[in-house]
């Protein structure tokens, strides 16, 4: 399973923390979800009747609004990097050192966060997006959108070592992230994410398997419920998909097939960290694997892997172009 760190050499176990990236956002989905089986929020009303901490700012007058099931399914027009200065300095969209403060999203977006296309025309990935939906929450319940995930997905999942903040909960736990040099592996230093609903979770294998047992499970496992199953089998169904012969986008998963087989699924990258999480619902499988070797390039053994074995325990050949 390979080391925590190449100094300590201390084996990777279930209990490892690993920073798990853009699987995050399917997280942000469930909670989001939960309110709107309280009827909190309606998934087709414009977000700005739920955000209150930050605008979001239309590129052209024209446009519609924006809503959460936009924003679920990356086509709320919000692009990847949504100032000339991430541009410049990508690292600064992506991360900041931790000597620095993140501060609030409604600091971060203090001029507005910017929706540049015509929403629900285009797919754009958008850390950006799954940042505000963490502020929804945040916005709608009045409690802050870490604490909410420990007390209504964390907790309920026995997900005690998982949380979105480096807290006391993981400290001791976590494995150091790496990209491979010419030289070998170095160390990557610590970047705290400033669009935490987008990527900011830390969380262990077990943990994730937890996860995956209580998607499968139609939102529960053998610990405790987070969501109803017809719930979670609407977050599996396409709600984007502007040609039948390409994949679709369910609300947070990214959905595909082999064969016969239903695949649902998230990648995660972020520096030091790969991760791919992959369910085949109807056939009541899902498969996790964790690395803590990778750069921002994506390249390495997760996704091949996570492939590899979906498609073994499917009983079906690898794909050679894959």
């Amino acid at each position: 399973p390979g080391v925590a760190g190449t100094s300590s050499k201390e084996p990777v176990t279930e209990d490892t923390v690993f920073r798990i990236g853009s699987v995050t956002k399917t997280f942000s989905a469930v909670a989001v979800m939960q309110l709107w089986e309280q009827g909190l929020v309606d998934l087709d009303a414009p977000v700005a009747r739920y955000l209150r901490a930050f605008p979001l700012v239309a590129a052209k007058p024209r446009h519609g609004p924006v809503t959460l099931r936009h924003l679920l399914t990356h086509t709320a027009g919000i692009g990847y990097w949504p100032r000339a200065l991430d541009l410049l300095r990508p690292r600064l969209g992506s991360g900041v050192q931790a000597a620095r403060p993140v501060g609030s999203l409604a600091e971060y977006y203090h001029r507005g966060l910017r929706v540049e296309v015509e929403p629900g025309t285009r797919w754009m990935y958008s850390n950006h997006g799954f940042a505000t939906l963490g502020q929804v929450v945040q916005d709608v319940t009045g409690v802050p959108f870490d604490r909410y995930l420990r007390e209504h997905v964390f907790d309920p999942l026995g997900m005690d070592h998982s949380d979105l903040t480096v807290s006391e909960r993981l400290r001791g736990r976590l494995a150091t992230g790496y990209v491979l040099r010419r030289h070998g592996l170095e160390p990557v230093p610590w970047r705290d994410v400033p669009t935490p609903g987008g990527g900011g979770i830390c969380s262990t294998m077990g943990h994730l398997a937890d996860y995956v047992a209580a998607l499968l499970g139609g939102g529960r496992n053998g610990t405790g419920k987070v969501l109803r199953p017809e719930t979670v089998a609407s977050m599996f169904r396409p709600h984007f998909q502007p040609d039948p012969r390409i994949s679709s986008m369910g609300l947070a998963f990214e959905l595909s097939a082999e064969g016969s087989h239903r695949i649902v699924g998230k990648d995660a990258v972020v520096s030091g960290f790969l991760a791919q999480m992959l369910l085949a619902p109807d056939d009541d499988i899902g498969v996790v694997v964790l690395s803590n070797t990778g750069g921002l390039d994506a390249r390495g053994p997760p996704t091949p892997l996570g492939w590899a074995i979906m498609l073994h325990l499917l009983g079906l050949p690898d794909s050679p172009s894959r």
